[in-house]
């Protein structure tokens, strides 16, 4: 993870001394690093070289962190990770600025992964970048009415970026029909993370008219919440089977992920 940490700092490093320590401060408040770990736990089963697996865990995770910067300005949050976000620490336009920046260095870190499969994990990174754009568009302009419609923004928005790291991983390995498999797997995690999320983020949500699973379902708050939380354990459930059928344990990482957000299993567990 260190190869990967420096490996960002230097392609967002730029002669623009304010652009440099934006990036840098969002880099150092933390998080999960969820996607760069998927990345290296998906590469080391497929026995990829630490050079495309580096590659794949800095693309995916500066795509992540590009939309994390643009979507704290479009939702006007000014705060990521406990600190200031970038967008209200170094202006608007220095955050839009950033998070295009991001997006370039991405392309940049996959060009290093040297192999004859290079052209399709680029042409593959632009289509998953395309569906999540087309996912927040939908979540900041539509109404959604059904639950079915939830699913798809919620797909949309968050599946992408979870299963970018373990495709381009397949691809890499030539394993290329294997693909669509860790896209349902990441389509049905993204789904039971939204709805988990929602659980807690209810309140807020719905006093601001946002997207929330729990204003979908009738019933009091209690009965609505545990719809939410069988809802999201469906998914989470599904993503599972769906992972174990990749080849030599590269879906273990959504396994791990998939179990953090099946809140009926979690619940079992503590009784």
């Amino acid at each position: 993870m260190a190869d990967v940490e420096a490996a960002m700092a230097k392609l967002l490093s730029q002669n623009d001394c304010v652009m440099t320590s934006a990036a840098l401060y969002h880099l150092k408040s933390g998080g999960g690093r969820v996607r760069a770990e998927l990345a290296l736990r998906s590469a080391r089963a497929l026995r990829l070289p630490r050079q495309i697996t580096i590659a794949i865990s800095a693309a995916c995770e500066l795509l992540h962190n590009a939309s994390l910067v643009h979507d704290d300005l479009q939702d006007g949050d000014t705060a990521r990770r406990g600190e200031i976000a970038v967008w209200k620490k170094f202006g608007p336009n220095t955050a839009i600025c950033l998070g295009d920046l991001m997006v370039s260095a991405a392309y940049s870190a996959i060009a290093n992964a040297s192999t004859p499969h290079l052209p399709e994990m680029i042409a593959h990174m632009h289509r998953r970048v395309s569906d999540v754009i087309s996912g927040q568009h939908a979540d900041l302009e539509s109404i959604c009415v059904s639950i079915d419609q939830y699913n798809d923004v919620a797909r949309m928005k968050s599946g992408p970026l979870l299963g970018l790291p373990v495709e381009l991983s397949l691809i890499a390995a030539g394993l290329s029909e294997q693909v669509s498999a860790a896209v349902a797997a990441s389509d049905a995690i993204a789904i039971a993370y939204q709805t988990t999320d929602d659980i807690s983020d209810a309140e807020r949500d719905i006093s601001a008219g946002g997207l929330n699973f729990i204003a979908l379902v009738q019933g009091d708050m209690a009965s609505r919440a545990q719809a939410a939380r069988l809802h999201a354990s469906r998914h989470a459930q599904a993503a599972i089977r769906i992972a174990k059928t990749l080849p030599n344990g590269s879906g273990n990482g959504f396994i791990s992920l998939a179990e953090k957000f099946d809140p009926v299993a979690t619940m079992l567990e503590a009784i």
